[in-house]
């Protein structure tokens, strides 16, 4: 009897004692399986890309497959953009929903090394001075990486790399936290195990993309093919495989978050060591290619072979769709974006389009103009009817004339977004035949400075015509909404400026009087 009582007081006991807490199983997914990137532009970028400072981002949308145990669990998505916004990452696919997200690992990189290891020891190897080996011993960090590293070894504390010598640092392990590849780690509960499709959509830092037009007169001189690149830029050091790619153009309310960037190079200061003269510049110079004589040249005729056929052309890119104010612009086929790289694919291809050859030349009130030269362009108008009437992103221009002997390059210059019923305009060079003057009006000279005073001003424009055929000028005068009377003419304006357009005989000339 008394043996039965203990039993079932142990029983008793052990059924109300709290159960230790399992720890969560970790599930780690390598790669995506699938993924679709949008990128967008930095809203004031011009010119070329810089992939150490781009300043336009993207929207990653990754598809994961994975096995989910019962319960709870740590997911680790590895290989994520190292740019990602953490608080802007959305999961979805998981059965238990989404408890914990963490951006948890620091990316593994020298500086990052050293700062995990400080306390600790190491192998340092360095050149001996007296006998040019190279030696090993045990150090501790016990200070660093930012400014610099200071070890300590048998001989005494010192900073590394300071003595002019070969030197380097050996790890036993990668200290614990640092990932080769950026990680986002969530943890969920599963009511059962379970194969599922997970969803990872954030917004990354370090992307950026271009247009680029192309533009070729045709022989007759009367239309041309437009045709535009896509430049996609990726300043991360992950690359997306196959990836569906859409460029966004257009100006987001968007405001800037700084991203720390994890991984970094160890740079390390320290004092000057040498002599007066260690630090000169010496120059050097790679040793010249040996000259042979004619007597040793052999010139063996080789038998040509004619060159392979083009490849097909690749089918056009589709239209752009809307999306809300902005336009999104679909690469058809998978992309892959490389990792610190860019990369070109066909925006848009349109043609024959018809243009109108004009000069300009923008003047501003006040502004001091002698004779000055104008810019020559192609106009082309965005409608439909014209072979054109679809968006086209801001982005740089090209032209080139067709010759039977090839191309020739006409003309470089850049673009604003111009969206249907827009004007679009094509550089196509700098004329010294068509000029524009600019006098104050009441005394006839040149315009120094801007008046100070309040109330209105005068001043006279005068153009010229030298060419032996007819020319149309246009002269867009001040900026957008500010007041121009003319006296005597009607002017109209032109992307909100007012523009003055004369068209100019062979040898001709004309005047506008303004106020401004």
């Amino acid at each position: 009897m008394l043996r039965q009582l203990l039993a079932a007081a142990v029983l008793a006991a052990a059924g109300g004692a709290t159960p230790l807490r399992a720890e969560p199983t970790t599930v780690t997914s390598a790669a995506p399986d699938r993924v679709s990137l949008s990128v967008y532009r930095a809203p004031y970028g011009r010119g070329a890309m810089n992939l150490r400072f781009l300043e336009g981002f993207a929207l990653v949308t990754e598809h994961r497959r994975m096995r989910l145990p019962r319960g709870t669990a740590v997911l680790r998505f590895e290989g994520v953009a190292e740019g990602i916004v953490p608080v802007s990452a959305v999961i979805d696919g998981l059965p238990g929903g989404t408890i914990e997200k963490n951006r948890d690992a620091r990316l593994l990189s020298p500086a990052s090394l050293v700062d995990g290891t400080l306390g600790r020891r190491i192998m340092l190897t360095r050149t001996d001075k007296a006998t040019g080996r190279a030696v090993s011993q045990e150090a501790k960090i016990v200070a660093g990486p930012r400014p610099g590293v200071i070890v300590q070894t048998a001989a005494g504390i010192e900073a590394l790399r300071c003595s002019g010598l070969a030197e380097q640092l050996g790890y036993e392990g990668v200290p614990a936290g640092l990932s080769s590849k950026p990680v986002l780690s969530v943890t969920t509960a599963s009511p059962a195990a379970a194969t599922v499709t997970v969803r990872l959509t954030y917004l990354a830092s370090g992307f950026d993309w271009r247009a680029s037009y192309v533009a070729t007169l045709a022989l007759d001189g009367r239309a041309l093919d437009l045709f535009a690149w896509m430049t996609l830029a990726n300043g991360n050091d992950e690359g997306f495989h196959q990836a569906e790619v859409q460029a966004v153009a257009g100006r987001l309310n968007r405001v800037a978050m700084a991203i720390p960037q994890e991984a970094s190079a160890l740079r390390l200061v320290c004092y000057p060591l040498g002599t007066t003269t260690s630090d000169l510049r010496e120059r050097t110079f790679e040793p010249a290619e040996p000259i042979e004589s004619a007597d040793q040249i052999v010139v063996t005729a080789m038998r040509m072979m004619a060159p392979p056929p083009p490849p097909a052309p690749p089918p056009p890119p589709p239209s752009p769709e809307d999306l809300g104010d902005l336009k999104l612009y679909r690469i058809a086929a998978p992309t892959t974006v490389a990792a610190r790289a860019q990369k070109q694919v066909a925006l848009l291809a349109q043609g024959p389009v018809p243009f109108e050859r004009r000069y300009r030349r923008p003047v501003y009130p006040g502004e001091r103009v002698d004779a000055a030269p104008t810019t020559i362009v192609l106009v082309l108008k965005n409608e439909k009817k014209d072979g054109l009437g679809v968006p086209l992103p801001a982005g740089s221009t090209a032209l080139y004339a067709q010759r039977a002997s090839g191309r020739l390059l006409l003309g470089l210059g850049v673009s604003t977004d111009r969206t249907i019923g827009e004007t679009f305009r094509l550089a196509a060079g700098v004329s010294s035949q068509v000029t524009v003057t600019q006098v104050n009006a009441a005394s006839r000279e040149p315009v120094l400075t801007t008046p100070t005073a309040v109330g209105s001003h005068e001043a006279m424009l005068t153009v010229s015509n030298a060419n032996p055929f007819a020319v149309t000028l246009d002269v867009p005068i001040g900026t957008a909404g500010q007041k121009i009377e003319a006296e005597g003419q009607e002017i109209d304006r032109m992307d909100g400026i007012v523009t003055w357009s004369p068209a100019l005989p062979p040898g001709g000339r004309a005047e506008l009087r303004y106020h401004y």
